[in-house]
């Protein structure tokens, strides 16, 4: 009696603390859903490269053969136009000036002493005290002294412009790019001295391919060493590039845009595909068969696979096309954990991505 009474209360607790657990057979395996939002397109995104260019890059020399006597400027500084940058020794131009002064000098003694025979001579003929013969002669002596002074008039101002050209001078705001030469070196006409920047006025050269032309504004952004500025286009591209398949379109960049001639320019341009789809998170998407892509729908509590079309990928979001509707919630992710036809519950709700702008 005593064992059979044991038995009926162990029986009671059974059935008691069976009552009180949950019902592990209908639940579902906990998930995070994405709900679907029809969105009208896309942009597909391209970047491009390209080069930063000054509008005036300048290779300057000395125009005669010379000794560099100074330099004024090295690498890295700025200049301004007309700004003196180096000199080439001038002593031998000197002396040589100061010879044509000196036979200039004899010229004109020489034409007033002629001039002053040739008054006399003509009062003289006057007179008939002269040969007319004389007075030719003293007339053509004083056409050959113009002439040696007009000749030596102009050496002088081909010696004037030779003294100038030994000195070397910006032929624009700058920066001074490279020194080519040393004090004391011998140069000449052709010999590279010093590369000079324009300061300000820089510019970009972009091969933009030709499909995309249409999507240029006449603003772009363009990334520069980490930093974008704003660049306005100079040209639209004529020629067509028979290798690259580009054209090459010209943006100028800001004045204050510190940067330098050979730098790599990166711009994005965005074109529109209109497209009916939907934005789904990468990790939504999963392999079908046959090389397909597939999402797990979920739809009464179970998952339904359904092949999708891959559109587009930005890296983090998908676009995707196939027979789903909007409002409609799929697997957000763990899909390499699950299988078809399960049952789910639904603990998280992942943030819905919405049209492209």
């Amino acid at each position: 009696m005593r064992v059979f009474l044991s038995l009926m209360l162990l029986t009671g607790s059974l059935l008691l603390w069976a009552d009180e657990q949950p019902n592990s057979a209908n639940k579902g395996l906990p998930v995070a859903a994405y709900s679907l939002q029809q969105a009208n397109g896309f942009f597909q995104i391209r970047q491009v490269t390209g080069l930063v260019v000054k509008r005036q890059e300048a290779e300057i020399g000395f125009e005669f053969n010379g000794v560099v006597e100074s330099f004024f400027v090295d690498q890295g500084d700025a200049v301004e136009r007309g700004q003196v940058l180096a000199k080439q020794d001038t002593q031998l131009l000197e002396i040589e000036k100061l010879e044509l002064l000196a036979n200039l000098d004899k010229i004109k003694a020489q034409l007033t002493l002629a001039e002053q025979d040739s008054d006399r001579l003509l009062k003289l003929s006057k007179s008939n005290y002269s040969a007319q013969q004389q007075l030719d002669q003293n007339r053509s002596q004083i056409a050959v002294l113009q002439a040696e002074q007009r000749v030596l008039n102009v050496k002088l101002k081909g010696m004037e412009v030779r003294l100038d050209k030994a000195t070397l001078k910006a032929p624009f705001d700058g920066v001074i790019a490279a020194r080519e030469i040393s004090i004391g070196e011998i140069v000449g006409p052709g010999q590279i001295a010093i590369r000079i920047l324009e300061q300000g006025n820089s510019e970009v050269r972009i091969g933009v391919p030709q499909g995309l032309l249409t999507n240029i504004q006449e603003t772009m952004p363009i990334n520069i060493g980490g930093r974008v500025f704003k660049g306005t286009k100079q040209s639209g591209g004529t020629n067509l590039d028979p290798i690259s398949r580009t054209l090459q379109l010209r943006f100028s960049l800001p004045n204050n845009a510190n940067v330098f001639s050979g730098q790599m320019a990166a711009m994005t341009i965005s074109k529109r595909q209109n497209k009916a789809g939907f934005w789904i998170p990468m990790s939504a998407l999963t392999n079908g068969t046959r090389g397909t892509w597939q999402v797990y729908e979920i739809v009464s509590g179970h998952l339904k696979p359904t092949a999708v079309e891959l559109l587009h990928s930005d890296g983090q979001y998908a676009y995707i096309d196939g027979d789903l509707r909007s409002g409609a919630s799929i697997l957000a992710n763990g899909t390499h954990k699950v299988a078809a036809n399960i049952k789910v519950d639904i603990v998280q709700s992942i943030a819905t991505r919405g049209e492209q702008r």
